[in-house]
């Protein structure tokens, strides 16, 4: 079976990753998902991969998780605290066993999951969500203490206008869905979305 990693930018920013390194990242992810879902053992071993400089850099990423189409996992790190190759496998990690919307992924799923893998741009707060393009831009609400974010695929993938996109978000954030209208901080991303795909 051969496949080959499927890029979709939702702006101009990209991290500049070469073929070779994406296949790399989605070899980490994969094998994270093996080696988190077995008994425990030794220490995930980095010592197979070949960790480029723009790998060793810190990005901030997102892995998902889906099987048939439905969400399974996603866990992702809005700031670039740690490098990429480490960010997608404590993400990869966090996805599988810690997304507490769902129950942990058992080894037997591993071989029926769809991984994806986004990175992030900077962040940059904007005074009014009138700046937010659905689809380039992904998005983050923050009031009060609520906060929610939304990859910039997520209102392509649901077909959803500005104003749904904000509703909803404003509904996972746990507030009202017309909460963003007053009293909301804004700020935006785009991404870079990795996926493998089946080629003949």
């Amino acid at each position: 079976m051969n496949w080959s990693i499927q890029e979709h930018r939702s702006g101009d920013w990209t991290p500049g990753l070469t073929p070779a390194e994406q296949a790399t990242l989605f070899a980490i992810a994969g094998d994270t998902l093996l080696w988190c879902t077995q008994p425990p053992g030794k220490a995930f071993a980095f010592d197979a991969y070949t960790l480029t400089p723009v790998m060793q850099a810190d990005t901030a990423t997102f892995v998902t998780l889906k099987i048939g189409g439905n969400l399974r996992g996603c866990i992702g790190s809005l700031e670039p605290y740690e490098p990429l190759y480490l960010s997608v496998h404590h993400n990869a990690v966090q996805a599988a066993l810690r997304d507490p919307r769902f129950r942990p992924v058992h080894a037997a799923e591993v071989g029926r999951i769809h991984l994806d893998v986004s990175l992030l741009s900077p962040i940059r707060a904007i005074a009014s969500p009138d700046e937010f393009a659905p689809g380039r831009h992904g998005i983050i609400l923050t009031k009060g203490r609520a906060r929610a974010v939304y990859l910039p695929e997520v209102a392509v993938e649901q077909g959803w206008t500005r104003e749904q996109t904000l509703d909803s978000l404003s509904e996972k954030a746990g507030l009202s869905a017309d909460a963003w209208r007053t009293g909301a901080h804004f700020q935006l991303f785009e991404s870079v979305a990795l996926s493998r795909a089946e080629t003949p």
